[in-house]
């Protein structure tokens, strides 16, 4: 009985782990063979960047405020999305779900308000 039931699990988990392990052991062996080339070149040890010539190294400093202004961005994007089910369903739904949806707006746009606020949302 336990083949039944976890015979698909069993043979997902087989796959996800050898879809990683396959060309990490064909490389590895063609390391251990002699078969894949070793030679350093320095363009291959270069920073591509879009086509442009890098200036200075790959571990240049970037302001933080590019990644706390995507994370606003994808949590607000989020949430924004669970409204769609509540606006397919509001026939069905009835007035509860409707009052709780505006309460969740309600808490998205003082977020946006307390964000603004705060200066989060400028470039400076």
């Amino acid at each position: 009985m336990i083949p039944e039931e976890f015979g698909r699990v069993v043979i997902l988990l087989a796959v996800a782990l050898a879809f990683p392990a396959l060309p990490l052991t064909v490389s590895f062996l063609l390391y251990r063979f002699k078969i894949r080339p070793e030679r350093r070149d320095p363009i291959k040890d270069a920073t591509y960047e879009c086509g442009v010539i890098a200036e200075g190294g790959s571990w240049g400093q970037f302001n933080a405020r590019y990644y706390l202004f995507a994370l606003g961005f994808v949590i607000f994007d989020v949430e924004v999305v669970f409204l769609y089910p509540w606006a397919v369903n509001h026939a069905e739904l009835g007035l509860e779900v409707l009052a709780k949806s505006f309460i969740f707006i309600g808490i998205l746009a003082f977020g946006l308000a307390y964000a603004w606020r705060r200066g989060a949302l400028e470039w400076r």
